[in-house]
């Protein structure tokens, strides 16, 4: 998998939760939930623990910290969590770029075949391509491309691998299209350019 993870600026978490009415927090509850954190915790109570501490910058840690840990469904809990408690919070944009980085470690994790691969390469673009329209101004845009470009590569990949299937499967058309489409789509990728290779080698052959 690749390390895409330390693209996510850590250092701007201090005070990023700052807003013209500041919330009511608890203490207590926040200090021992970082003191879970700084332990490496990522569960359920701690998740609880982060709402009913009514701190919005520790939602952001804490959502940082499992999206660390590939514990995408907490990630995304939190992230839930933060739109649900608070309104117009100054930097809610890094909460947004944390739930689209989440779609993106789904998809890098996906195991299942080509085509739920396809599904699942959707979403986590439609992810990024959402907050870059929603926050045109982030800190975080600079981030969306590469992504999106890891993305474009893998969805090329598994169409690719789909082509070569229908070939190896007696389908000649569907590969065609396939190949085509993967140039077409993802011109960029080492996959289009497999696609290039492998349709001249069928139109030598014809």
């Amino acid at each position: 998998m690749k390390q895409l993870w330390w693209m996510v600026v850590v250092g701007i978490l201090a005070g990023c939760a700052s807003t013209g009415s500041s919330p009511r927090i608890d203490q207590s509850l926040a200090v021992e939930a970082r003191a879970k954190l700084g332990m490496g915790v990522c569960d359920r109570p701690l998740v609880e623990q982060v709402r009913r501490s009514g701190d919005p910058q520790l939602y952001q840690e804490a959502a940082f910290a499992c999206l660390q840990q590939a514990n995408l469904q907490l990630t995304e809990r939190l992230i839930e969590g933060y739109r649900e408690d608070f309104v117009d919070l100054e930097h809610a944009d890094y909460s947004e770029y944390l739930w689209a980085l989440a779609g993106v470690l789904r998809f890098e994790l996906e195991e299942g075949d080509d085509r739920q691969r396809l599904e699942t390469g959707r979403a986590a673009h439609e992810r990024l391509v959402r907050f870059v329209r929603n926050y045109p101004g982030s800190r975080y845009r600079q981030d969306v491309a590469p992504r999106l470009e890891e993305i474009h590569e893998g969805m090329a990949r598994s169409e690719y691998r789909l082509a070569r299937f229908a070939a190896e499967n007696g389908n000649p058309v569907e590969a065609r299209t396939r190949m085509e489409y993967v140039i077409s789509a993802y011109p960029r990728s080492s996959a289009a350019a497999d696609a290039r290779v492998w349709l001249e080698r069928l139109n030598g052959a014809s």
